[in-house]
This record gives C-alpha cells, sequence and structure tokens, in this order.
C-alpha cells in the first residue's frame, strides 16, 4: 500500500509558507510575563541570492521603474538581497479587556549588480525604517487597532500590504521585508457565524500615499466548508498618476471551499470590480478581475502529490472608450497562501506582468517526500487580455510561457530554505516590447527566526 504522510491537509506546505512569507509568527521569546503584562519578541531575517541571463528576454536591465526603453544592455545579473526584523508585541490584561500593541524595525539592503530586472532595486540601496508599530483594544467581540500593521483580506489579491517594498527607500525587493500598511485603524467584530471588519488604511509612497476606507464581511466558521467573504471599499485620496482616488471596489470570494463528498478537493475563486470616477481624470472607472482555482491532494499516493489549477484574468483597457476598462492591481501582496500567490511567476510575475491587463493559465504540482520537504513545479501561460502593454501598442497578445521547479525544505518552525530554477520563453507580445531571447533565473532563499 502506498506510504501517507500523516500530515492532514498538506500541512507541511502551509508551515513552508507561514514561515517564508507571512508575519512573524505568533510564538516568540517570552520577555516578561507577570501581573497581567506579558512581552515577547522575535527577530525574522531573510537572505535572497538570484542570478539571471537573458534578462528582460535580450533587452537588458532596465534603467528604473517605468523606463520601458532605456536600458543598461546587461544580459547577466546577480544580486543579493538581506533583511532583518526585530518586533516587540506587549499585551496588559485588564479586568474586561485586554490592551495590547506592537512595534517592527526593518533593516535591509541590495548588493551585486541590483535587483535583476533593473526596476526595482539598485546596487546600495539601503533602508533602515520602521514597519509595524501599533496599539489596539481587545473586548469581547471587539477588537480595535490604530497604527502601522498588518491587514489583509482573503488571500492578500487586491487588500495585501500597504508596501511595494520598491528598492531605494525600501532596499530590498523580492524578498519582501515591509509588509505593514505606513498607518491603519481596524475595527474586527468578532461574532459568529459572520465576523467583519471595518478598516481605514493608508499605503507608503511607492502605492501613491493612497487612503482607503472599507468594510469585510466573512464567515466566522471556516473548518467545516471553508470561507465566504465580501468586501466593499472606496479609495479617498491619493498622489498616483493615474488618478487612484474616487474609485470604489467591491468583491465576493470564496477560500478554500470543500464539499464532503470531495475532501480531497479544494476550491477558490474571487470576483472584483472597480468602478466610481477618477477625481483626478474625470474617467469612469469599469474594470474587473476574476480567477478560479482548485487544488486536489493525491494522499494516498507516495509523496502525496497536490496539484493545482488556475485560471485568472484582469481586465485590459478598450481603445477609444470615455471610460477606463482596466483593472488596476492596487494593494496585492506577496505569499499569503502561496509563494507565488500574486507574483505569478518568479520572472513574469515579478519583472513584467503585475495582475492587470492579463490573463494567466497556472498548472502546478507538488510533493511531499518527507517530512519538511517539498519538491514541486509549475507552468505559467500568459496573455495580454488587451493588445497593449501599459499603454505601448502591440499587434499580438501571447506574452510567455514560465516554467518554475523548486526543492523547499523547512526542518522547524524557525527555518526555511528554498532553492529554485525559472525559465520564461516570450511570446509575440513580450518580443514586440523587450526581445526574444529565453530569459533564466536560479535562485536560493534562506529565512531563520530567531524567537
Amino acid at each position: 500500500m502506498p506510504r501517507r504522510l500523516h500530515v492532514p491537509d498538506a500541512a507541511p506546505l502551509c508551515l513552508a509558507l507561514a514561515a517564508a512569507l507571512a508575519a512573524p509568527a505568533p510564538i516568540a521569546y517570552e520577555l516578561y510575563d507577570h501581573h497581567g503584562l506579558k512581552a515577547e519578541a522575535s527577530m525574522l531575517t531573510r537572505a535572497g541570492i538570484r542570478y539571471g541571463t537573458g534578462i528582460n528576454y535580450g533587452f537588458g536591465a532596465l534603467t528604473g521603474f517605468g523606463q520601458l526603453f532605456s536600458s543598461t544592455d546587461e544580459q547577466e545579473r546577480a544580486d543579493l538581497q538581506l533583511g532583518l526584523r526585530p518586533r516587540l508585541t506587549v499585551d496588559y490584561a485588564l479586568p474586561t479587556a485586554t490592551l495590547y500593541g506592537g512595534v517592527s524595525v526593518v533593516a535591509a539592503t541590495t548588493t551585486l549588480d541590483g535587483e535583476l530586472s533593473g526596476q526595482f532595486g539598485r546596487s546600495g540601496d539601503q533602508a533602515l525604517d520602521t514597519d509595524e508599530a501599533f496599539v489596539g483594544l481587545r473586548w469581547g467581540v471587539f477588537d480595535l487597532s490604530y497604527g502601522g500593521q498588518q491587514y489583509t483580506i482573503g488571500d492578500g489579491l487586491i487588500i495585501g500590504d500597504g508596501n511595494f517594498n520598491q528598492g531605494h527607500d525600501n532596499g530590498q525587493y523580492w524578498i519582501g521585508m515591509f509588509t505593514a500598511w505606513r498607518n491603519a485603524a481596524v475595527l474586527k467584530v468578532n461574532t459568529a457565524p459572520v465576523r467583519g471588519d471595518l478598516f481605514w488604511l493608508r499605503t507608503d509612497g511607492d502605492l501613491g500615499d493612497s487612503r482607503v476606507v472599507g468594510v469585510n464581511i466573512e464567515n466566522a466558521d471556516t473548518a467545516h466548508f471553508g470561507q465566504i467573504g465580501a468586501m466593499y471599499f472606496e479609495i479617498v485620496d491619493d498622489n498616483t498618476v493615474i488618478g487612484l482616488a474616487g474609485m470604489q471596489v467591491a468583491g465576493i470570494r470564496a477560500e478554500k471551499v470543500h464539499l464532503p463528498a470531495l475532501p480531497a478537493l479544494n476550491l477558490w475563486a474571487e470576483y472584483i470590480v472597480q468602478r466610481g470616477e477618477s477625481k483626478l481624470t474625470g474617467l469612469d472607472n469599469d474594470g474587473d478581475a476574476w480567477y478560479l482555482e482548485g487544488a486536489y491532494e493525491f494522499e494516498t499516493l507516495p509523496w502525496a502529490p497536490q496539484a493545482s489549477y488556475r485560471y485568472a484574468r484582469f481586465s485590459g483597457n478598450e481603445p477609444g472608450t470615455s471610460s477606463s476598462e482596466e483593472f488596476r492591481a492596487l494593494f496585492f501582496t506577496i505569499g499569503q497562501r502561496d509563494w507565488d500567490s500574486w507574483y505569478m511567476g518568479e520572472i513574469t510575475g515579478e519583472f513584467h506582468l503585475f495582475n492587470q491587463n492579463q490573463i494567466t493559465h497556472i498548472a502546478k504540482l507538488r510533493t511531499f517526500p518527507r517530512p519538511g520537504w517539498t519538491i514541486g513545479g509549475a507552468y505559467f501561460n500568459n496573455t495580454l487580455e488587451d493588445p497593449q502593454y501599459f499603454g505601448v501598442p502591440v499587434t499580438g497578445t501571447h506574452w510567455s510561457d514560465e516554467v518554475n521547479l523548486w526543492i523547499e525544505h523547512y526542518p522547524t518552525d524557525k527555518l526555511y530554505v528554498r532553492a529554485e530554477i525559472a525559465w520564461a520563453t516570450p511570446g509575440e507580445a513580450a518580443e514586440q516590447i523587450f526581445g526574444d531571447d529565453d530569459q533564466a533565473l536560479l535562485g536560493l532563499f534562506v529565512q531563520y527566526v530567531f524567537k
């Protein structure tokens, strides 16, 4: 009989992702616990090194963000990104409530040649800044917090984090050290069977210092069926050149939904519409996006393989109309559910397409050869929804085909290691923008949490 890993519901993968890319683990080193006052500390450390060839399909490294036709002609580059984030949290128990707070500081740098694509970082970029700095009060079903903090809806497709980690003032890009909103006020109402959040969020400058006000509602018990949720928010102010202020966003989602008759099959889906009139341009927003994903776990087979498929579509702008049909990616995050949750592909997702004017098919296979190890691979087929690349017309829509292969090791909840290789072949659209060379990437990511 095939050997079965005795870890329910692909827990090794969840452990790896939680350790690698989510917030610092809630279990931390206890500094003080007396008379209702508890203080805990942890420190997240990350190092990532990458080597790439055929940069930007042969066009070479770009000279900066948004500079599509300005290149350094570098075809080979290597970057090393380093970061650490010490974190302190405090809880004080009152007779009927709990006061709490936390602060984290990030130190990060990029060395060697700089971020591979040339858009999001230079060699020598450094940062030393706070990430979180918040206070809060938990009282019965209410939880009110204020300050720089982490807040995500669903798997982070549209409300993920308020920091883009764009090199220069953030010191790094792809290792994702900054994850908090610059400022936020969040009221969580933890009732059952339905719970909800009211939120006001403010991004960093890389995301246009945008101010977001909204509400989220979802079921509280996710163990039996999964989660169904709905959200609505408005962008009330910003400093972007495209004019996000005035946008109204609504969405519904299903996360890890499963049927009793098929417990090994899990489904995810989300549909989002963007409406409202831009305060800057006066154009009506008319974008939409949706995705559908299924994952099946073959628990009785050797190495307990998990196969998944995702179809994701993000609308592009139609020429000759009086409205803006292009979906704006806004505030998606890294690794909320998977390593490539919304940076879809190590090359295409991190360097070229950012969840707008995009159609992507993803087929993925993961295996778990032994506890603490994952071996996996994924294929990405990417096309443009409309034949233009950030406003530059092209005559075709096929952007790229990409293959990622990886090995993950997570022997404890403190250590996570990922080695990867990625290969992308440009389609006719990418060839018209950049070039016709294949692009390859080798990478190693290591994280250790002191706690």
